[in-house]
């Protein structure tokens, strides 16, 4: 027998309940101009963060779904994504009010919980709740651009895993994205997609591996670079500093680099001697043995185990860790720990349907940003699994990026 009604709601009210605290907990404990400031130009405040979660909470879960009167055109031009630019943001209200808004919208959307329809309004809810914890992830990143998120310490001794090892993907047709009820708009349709054979990492690439890039002059030889690449580097980064990734940790060979932009990512790989993989063939090597199942180790649910997600122990772990979780191919952290780049634009598959808006996915089908994978260590578990689907822009390294290689056979 399907879950009941009251069973869904229950489930809808504990995955809300779960992503605030998580929201919460991040948010916390800041000082006004901190909560309020802006850490980075390319990104939000805190603050607007959590006032942006609150109204997308009323758009579709009061607007939308119980028919409440919307947000006024003050509120919509704060917090709304198309709403102010992001250096203006900062005039959203102090923690105090700000939370009180928050939680008022919350009771009003438990209080309108009993009259959900799963089958007419559960895609709304499914929506809100993974949208909090994107959110979540970014407030986590933010944090530690902002030196407020420590470090742990690195884990005493190396793991005993063939770092560089590569697997064979083998090829033809596989079933790509996803119907399931999670799946945001741009993970639909599922549809069988035909790729040729190659080799992927075992592994997402190493700190290690990524320091003797850095020693062989990797940001200096333009060699390695795309010409877009080369003139990011140049604009980017200064020349002769000691330049590396963005989210290094100190005496973590065994951890996969994180905090790297697409760029840098593929002069790496030409370093290498390989490349990135697409996103057909990254999703095809993290096929779960039972086939197009939600993670690569099938259905079941994520844990400490199987993958490193939800900021459980505050950063990245040495790759090798959950190795229980790997995929048919015995691809490992495909899911948690870092995201992975993709060579591939960010796309509509065929048969694409906007939801709850246009602007969600299809405002970026811009040909410009591109497809990253698997998701962090930050990310909590809604809003992970082997279809899900991240774009950035290729320059952008603020995020947790990593990424491993593939080779052509």
């Amino acid at each position: 027998m399907g879950a009941s009604t009251d069973d869904i709601r229950n489930e809808f009210r504990g995955r809300l309940e779960s992503a605030r605290k998580t929201t919460l907990t991040l948010a916390a404990g800041l000082a006004d101009e901190t909560f309020r400031g802006q850490v980075h130009p390319g990104f939000s405040p805190i603050a607007w963060h959590l006032g942006h979660i609150a109204f997308t909470e009323w758009i579709w879960l009061l607007e939308a779904c119980a028919g409440e009167a919307g947000p006024d055109d003050a509120l919509r031009r704060l917090y709304a994504s198309d709403g102010l630019p992001k250096e203006e943001r900062r005039r959203v209200p102090p923690w105090g009010e700000i939370t009180a808004f928050a939680e008022a919208i919350r009771a009003r959307a438990v209080a309108a919980l009993h009259a959900m329809s799963p089958e007419q309004h559960g895609g709304y809810w499914r929506f809100v709740i993974q949208h909090e914890c994107q959110h979540g992830e970014t407030i986590t990143f933010l944090r530690q651009m902002g030196g407020l998120l420590a470090t742990p310490s690195p884990e005493e001794g190396a793991r005993d895993v063939p770092i560089g090892d590569m697997i064979v993907l083998a090829p033809g047709k596989f079933l790509m994205g996803s119907d399931s009820p999670d799946a945001l708009d741009n993970e639909r349709p599922a549809h069988e997609v035909t790729t040729d054979a190659c080799l992927i990492d075992r592994f997402p690439v190493t700190q290690g591996e990524f320091a003797r890039f850095i020693r062989a002059g990797g940001y200096e030889n333009p060699e390695w670079w795309s010409a877009a690449g080369w003139q990011w580097r140049t604009r980017t980064l200064p020349r002769g500093a000691d330049i590396r990734p963005l989210y290094w940790r100190a005496g973590g060979p065994g951890h996969p680099v994180s905090g790297v932009s697409l760029y840098e990512a593929e002069a790496f790989a030409a370093y290498a001697g390989k490349r990135l993989p697409t996103e057909a063939e990254w999703e095809k090597a993290a096929l779960a043995p039972n086939g197009a199942a939600l993670y690569p180790w099938g259905d079941a649910p994520p844990t400490a185990e199987l993958a490193n997600l939800g900021g459980a122990v505050g950063g990245t772990t040495p790759v090798g860790c959950h190795s229980a979780g790997a995929s048919a191919v015995g691809a490992e952290d495909m899911i948690g720990n870092v995201w992975e780049w993709t060579t591939s634009p960010f796309a509509p598959y065929d048969g694409f349907k906007a939801f709850p808006y246009r602007g969600y996915s299809a405002a970026y089908f811009d040909g410009r940003h591109r497809v990253l994978k698997g998701g962090s260590w930050a990310t909590q578990a809604p809003a992970a699994r082997r279809s899900f689907r991240n774009w950035y822009l290729p320059g952008v390294r603020e995020i947790y990026a990593g990424f491993r290689c593939a080779r052509d056979l």
